[in-house]
């Protein structure tokens, strides 16, 4: 296009109207249609434009009533970290409001400040209403139960398609099908495989619950706690989706902000590492369990705690093969097996890495990944991790891609850590016993 052209239509697009200019952008960023983008833009200004003429109540639970803007709303509500305490005035004007939209969103207001039985209560009460996102939700707490039968049965209520193909792989850090879809693909390993008894009918349940066998969960037995360790870890990379989408993105920034080459600021912000940090160093994993302790398998909440527990550390390969990896932890020389998410090719004895190695059962995970370093990077990291703040090792973390030559230096070891085939192997093992 000629210059005197493309200046004609920057000229055309500045005199634009600014609220159709948004609601333009709206049906790109969200697919959404012109009618749902101006529903949408009347939630988002509800919230981050409080200090507007009010509108009526009715038109916003209206707008809350489509699954595709309410959801397309809380996204920009926590794009712009408008969750929380900025959502009051919104979810109290919509009080007198019984809708299946409004409770949606009073019960994700309540489950963001950690109110759990409070969010279930709303939930159960909305039920009948068969609103998508109400039954897309207790699927959800069903999933956080280890209930994957009984959320597939939810889903597929609120017109999910859980069909899943289970030789298609999920990841949690890129799906982007809407948040009822990517729990029917979460789940889906889990919901086809169904394991042995746990009990007998009447015996108290092992979940830890207090409730009878028959009451609680046959017909949904629980897999092992070695199956379930990499299910926990997606829980918690669900809930940061759910109440703190922009965290790691953050985190990321702040880990390559002296970094120049496009390709390893990239390759942090696609990996689990600012994941594992927001979780960790930045204390999600701790409010997940804090809001979720009542819900989870009492297994899986002990294993979270530890997890929290676990230090981030610098290790040294001792001996490397495929799947497994034995390391010496050089903060307490204590040795320590890995398996599973462990780099493709192994690695020479000797080379330093850092990771922060979570148990589970007799050996360790690494979801987070792992980084390569230098001999004299050891003692700096390992002061930085022991303060066990997020500012302090996102900075040191940093120093690795500052002083990195080339992306290949760490691109084998780093960024697909989080082994989610591990769900798939599981599917293959069991294909016999698949719905």
């Amino acid at each position: 296009m000629p210059d005197e052209d493309l200046a004609a239509t920057g000229a055309a697009d500045s005199t634009q109207d600014p609220d159709m200019d948004r609601i333009h952008r709206a049906t790109i960023e969200f697919g959404l249609d012109p009618a749902q983008a101006e529903h949408f833009q009347l939630l988002v200004d509800a919230v981050s434009e409080p200090s507007t003429p009010s509108v009526a109540a009715s038109a916003l639970a209206e707008a809350l009533a489509d699954p595709v803007v309410a959801e397309a709303a809380w996204t920009r509500w926590s794009d712009d970290d408008l969750l929380g305490g900025a959502l009051d005035p919104l979810v109290a004007a919509l009080d007198d409001q019984t809708d299946g939209g409004t409770a949606w969103l009073r019960a994700r207001q309540h489950a963001w400040f950690g109110r759990t039985d409070d969010a279930l209560e709303v939930l159960e009460e909305s039920r009948d209403s068969g609103h998508p996102l109400i039954l897309c939700e207790l699927a959800a707490i069903e999933a956080d139960r280890g209930n994957p039968v009984a959320a597939r049965e939810l889903l597929r209520q609120a017109g999910v398609d859980v069909d899943i193909d289970l030789d298609t792989e999920f990841d949690p850090r890129t799906a982007d099908h809407g948040f009822g879809a990517e729990l029917a693909e979460e789940i889906a390993p889990f919901a086809a495989i169904r394991p042995k008894a746990m009990a007998g009918r009447n015996d108290r349940c092992p979940c830890g619950s207090g409730k009878k066998y028959k009451q609680c969960h046959l017909g949904n037995e629980l897999h092992s706690l070695n199956d379930r360790s990499g299910w926990l870890y997606v829980k918690l990379m669900r809930f940061i989706g759910v109440n703190s989408a922009s965290f790691p993105a953050a985190i990321a920034d702040d880990v390559v902000d002296g970094v120049v080459a496009e390709d390893l600021r990239s390759m942090v912000h696609e990996s689990y590492l600012p994941v594992d940090l927001a979780l960790f160093e930045g204390g999600v994993a701790q409010w997940f369990l804090d809001a979720k302790r009542t819900l989870l398998p009492n297994d899986e909440a002990e294993l979270a705690q530890r997890w929290i527990d676990a230090t981030r550390s610098v290790y040294e390969v001792e001996r490397s093969r495929a799947g497994r990896m034995d390391l010496i932890d050089l903060a307490t020389r204590k040795r320590m097996t890995v398996v599973d998410t462990v780099p493709d090719e192994p690695l020479e004895p000797g080379w330093k890495l850092i990771g922060r190695l979570v148990p589970v059962g007799d050996s360790f995970r690494a979801f987070g990944g792992f980084l390569p370093i230098n001999e004299d990077m050891v003692d700096v990291m390992l002061e930085a991790f022991a303060t066990r703040t997020l500012e302090t090792v996102a900075i040191a973390i940093g120093q690795i891609f500052d002083t990195a030559a080339t992306q290949d230096e760490i691109q084998d070891l780093f960024a697909q850590s989080l082994d989610t085939g591990e769900l798939q192997a599981l599917a293959d093992e069991f294909s016999g016993d698949a719905d």
